[in-house]
């Protein structure tokens, strides 16, 4: 249920909420606006309101079907082709990875070795070959009374996304509440949520992570949101957002700045040297990154854009950080070809938004196959499986449910080699 632009106006004027239902995609620019909505993990909401009219999307198995993605509004249509990225295809390892819990290894028929994971490839391939499905405000049930088209949406639990639907990469955003970082979209008028915190959500995709060792490395998005709902977040806060990252994924399973960075100066120079590590070393274990950039809550957690040794997540950079020692990891406009050839030249991991809520299907399914071809490695999007009503869904009929980079990866890389569970 759409609610009128009377009731919405005077409702976000009443509350004081920066944004309240504009469309804030996140391409290039920065998301801690408002606008876009998540669900994510374990079915139990913050305010009652789930409704039946909410999309009900299907749960089919991974890569079966056809179908689009979700992106921010503002996302260009403009298709970044993969002949105006730099590829960067090297296979060199990262000494400095913490080595994964892969299973044994048995022997094939024909004397190779292979394991439940990518096998030989494993060694190969590296987290810079691989392209992956994931969602935005990965948290998010649409509430009784949507004050926006973008907030019509829901997602499945977290562990629901992750067994079914093949999404490797997710977005939480994090407000501080009286006794525990909170996860909701806007409060009050957007707020239900299938895990109600920050170490709910964490727990259920750690959970799941455990009891599937041989996945390839999920990635966390966290956006730090208390611009719309939940008390003031300090450089304080940051550091017990660190603790409940380590109390929910312990060492084994979290890789971090450090865990890249190794025996380099900083994260750079690792790679540039070495590159990201080989599916081999990174295999089950879980990244997180801050989404936020160039405002005060990335400028406290980098200590002023220079450093995140001792960090739990790596951080958002821009195309002007891309030099930076703490850079890895980049959200992009999928029209911005030139800064896409920066980043993939500079072996940064890239996530962009596809489609949201209130979008076209034409217009999302072409957003789509252009980020695709552009070598995006996340995809996020409202809509990760196929949806009543609509024609278009985030698919990756050729995934595993992840896929060979068509950018970045060795062509010899398959599917199954990425991920086979």
């Amino acid at each position: 249920m759409r609610a009128s632009g009377l009731i919405r106006g005077v409702l976000c004027g009443a509350l004081g909420l920066a944004g309240c239902g504009e469309p804030n995609p996140g391409g290039a620019t920065g998301e801690t606006a408002t606008g876009t909505s998540t669900s994510t993990s374990t079915g139990t909401s913050t305010t009652p309101g789930a409704t039946t009219d909410a999309p009900t999307t299907t749960t089919p198995t991974s890569g079966s079907g056809t179908g689009g993605e979700t992106t921010s509004t503002t996302s260009t249509s403009e298709a970044a082709t993969s002949e105006a990225l730099t590829s960067t295809t090297s296979t060199s390892t990262s000494s400095a990875a913490t080595s994964s819990t892969s299973s044994d290894s048995t022997t094939t028929g024909d004397g190779d070795t292979d394991t439940t994971g990518g096998g030989s490839f494993d060694d190969v391939l590296t987290l810079q070959h691989v392209q992956v499905k994931g969602t935005h405000n990965s948290y998010h049930r649409e509430p009784l009374i949507a004050f926006d088209a973008s907030h019509e949406y829901s997602h499945a639990p977290l562990d629901v996304q992750l067994d079914a639907q093949g999404v490797r990469a997710f977005e939480l955003d994090v407000h501080k509440g009286l006794s525990a970082f909170e996860v909701y979209h806007i409060s009050v008028i957007d707020s239900v949520t299938t895990c109600s915190t920050l170490s709910e959500c964490l727990g259920v995709i750690g959970g799941w992570s455990l009891a599937h060792p041989q996945h390839v490395p999920i990635v966390v998005w966290i956006e730090i949101k208390d611009s719309t709902g939940g008390l003031p977040i300090g450089a304080g806060d940051l550091d017990a957002i660190d603790d409940v990252i380590r109390e929910a994924l312990p060492p084994e399973q979290l890789f971090t700045p450090d865990d890249l960075r190794g025996a380099h100066a900083d994260v750079r120079a690792a790679l540039e040297a070495e590159g990201w590590p080989t599916l081999a070393q990174v295999r089950g274990q879980v990244l997180v990154v801050l989404l936020n950039v160039e405002d005060g809550h990335a400028q406290e957690y980098t200590d002023g854009f220079t450093s995140l040794d001792g960090r739990a997540m790596f951080a958002r950079a821009t195309p002007n950080q891309f030099t930076a020692g703490w850079a890895a990891i980049a959200k992009l406009g999928i029209g911005e070809a030139e800064a896409l050839a920066q980043a993939h030249a500079a072996r940064m991991l890239i996530a962009t938004n596809v489609c949201g809520a209130g979008d076209d299907d034409g217009e999302c399914t072409e957003r789509m196959a252009a980020a695709k071809a552009a070598g995006i490695h996340m995809l996020k999007d409202d809509f990760p499986a196929a949806v009543d009503g609509m024609t278009y869904w985030l698919d990756f009929p050729d995934g595993n449910p992840a896929r060979c980079n068509p950018v970045t990866a060795p062509p010899e890389c398959t599917s199954v080699a990425v991920e086979d569970l």
